[in-house]
This record gives structure tokens, C-alpha cells and sequence, in this order.
């Protein structure tokens, strides 16, 4: 799954990911089989790149962008990271390997609140608390209750996206109406995203349709002229066409 739109940031990309070593260099050799095995994970690939079009969409600050991109990538790790703690394994104080996962994952989340004060950002840590709350019921729906997969992206994955739409809009000073409407873009995009990525094509239609929806509803609010969510939306929609097209020779 390769999306078009990601061609046009690769050098932002390559920022966000010096930004988030930097992040994390005093733990980096440790971390180098999780690293690993996030290379497979395309949420960790193309989340980055969405929060990226959030903020350009917007006319925000280059630098405030690239650094909002790093620091949504650092949050998804940390999470990650602090995912890898299991039931079978509580309460087990000698664990060491389990106290170095919970160490290191609140080593990032406290990177992140150095990030904010760098960039200047702090007034929207509020978001970003709420995001991590409504991240951690998703994990309890999906590995305590048994949600259904739509469920748990809403309650998590969805929340990163919709916060990083929100978070945008925040700095950007406008007005109450616009940041709600913005959020909710982000909402549907990240469910969408996420639904791509699960090949749940079926099932990610409607939301690319609401997405649409909403930014032209967006645009015809604020005026904002950039194309790149549009062509990211265009780009979702044409993933949906590849997927379910048949493959050569098949009737």
C-alpha cells in the first residue's frame, strides 16, 4: 500500500525522523528490534505524513509542522512501547525487562511535554491528554471487552488523527466552529486511513465520503486553498479502486 501523497513529503518525512531519534537517542540502540518491527507498521509510516498535510493545509509555520509531525510519531511510539506490557506479566517486580517497557514508554511521554514548551505548542497539551485517555479506552475495549475492529480504531488510531486536525486548527487561532469542524475531518480520515490499512475497503468508503464532505465544508467556511488534503482523499479513494479491482486474467 503505497499512497501517492507521500512522495511530495519525503523531505519532511526524513525531518520528523531525525526529530524523533533525537527524541529518543539516549534509548535508541535499545529500542533497535521494536524499531524493527515497526518498520511493517503502516500506521507508524503514514500517520506522520497525514499530520504533515493537517498543518500545510492550514498555511501553518514549516517548522511548528515538521516538529507536530515528530511529535505525533513519538506519542504513536510511545504507545507502542507501552503496549508491549501484558496482563500475564503484572505485579512481577523483579521483571526487568517489564520495568524497562513501562520506564522507557514514560520517558517518551515526558519528551513529548519538553517538545511542546520547545515549539511552543504547551496550550494544546489538553488535547493531547484527552487523546491519551480516549487511546487507553480503546486498548480496554479491544483487549478486555472484544470490540469489533471499527470500534477500536475509533477509540484509538482515529483519535491521533482527529487530535492532530484539532491541535492544527488550535495554533492556527481559529475559532471554536472551525477547530470542531477540523477535528472531525481529521476523525474521518484517520478511520479511513486506519480501515485501508486492515483492507477493510468496504467499510472505509463511507468515511472518505463524509471526509470529502467536510472539507469542502471547511473550505467554503475558512477559505483555506491548498489541494494536498484534497489529493490525499483522491489518493484514499483510488486505493479503494486498486484493491478491489480483479487481478489480470481473473473474471
Amino acid at each position: 500500500m503505497n499512497f501517492a501523497f507521500t512522495r511530495f513529503l519525503a523531505e519532511e518525512l526524513k525531518e520528523v525522523d531525525a526529530m524523533c531519534q533525537e527524541s529518543l537517542q539516549i534509548w535508541w540502540n535499545d529500542l533497535a528490534a521494536l524499531r524493527e518491527h515497526l518498520q511493517s507498521d503502516r500506521s507508524f509510516q503514514l500517520m506522520p505524513a497525514v499530520v504533515l498535510l493537517a498543518y500545510k493545509y492550514l498555511d501553518s509555520d514549516q517548522r511548528l509542522t515538521v516538529d507536530m509531525a515528530g511529535l505525533f510519531k513519538t506519542l504513536y511510539f510511545a504507545d507502542l512501547i507501552h503496549n508491549q506490557v501484558m496482563d500475564e506479566e503484572e505485579g512481577q517486580l523483579n521483571d526487568q525487562r517489564l520495568q524497562f517497557t513501562i520506564l522507557i514508554g514514560d520517558y517518551i511521554f515526558g519528551r513529548v511535554l519538553k517538545l511542546l514548551l520547545k515549539i511552543g505548542a504547551v496550550q494544546v497539551l489538553d488535547n493531547l491528554a484527552l487523546m491519551i485517555c480516549r487511546i487507553n479506552e480503546g486498548l480496554v475495549m479491544q483487549y478486555k471487552l472484544g470490540a469489533e475492529q471499527l470500534d477500536v480504531i475509533k477509540r484509538g488510531n482515529a483519535a491521533i488523527y482527529e487530535t492532530a486536525f484539532v491541535t492544527a486548527a488550535r495554533l492556527k487561532m481559529l475559532d471554536q466552529e472551525a477547530i470542531k469542524l477540523y477535528g472531525r475531518l481529521g476523525f474521518n480520515i484517520g478511520v479511513a486511513m486506519e480501515l485501508l490499512i486492515a483492507e477493510n475497503t468496504d467499510r472505509a468508503l463511507p468515511y472518505i465520503e463524509t471526509s470529502a464532505e467536510l472539507l469542502a465544508q471547511f473550505k467554503n467556511m475558512q477559505g483555506f486553498q491548498d489541494s494536498c488534503l484534497q489529493d490525499l482523499l483522491q489518493d484514499l479513494a483510488n486505493e479503494i479502486k486498486d484493491l478491489n479491482m480483479p487481478a489480470a486474467g481473473c473474471q
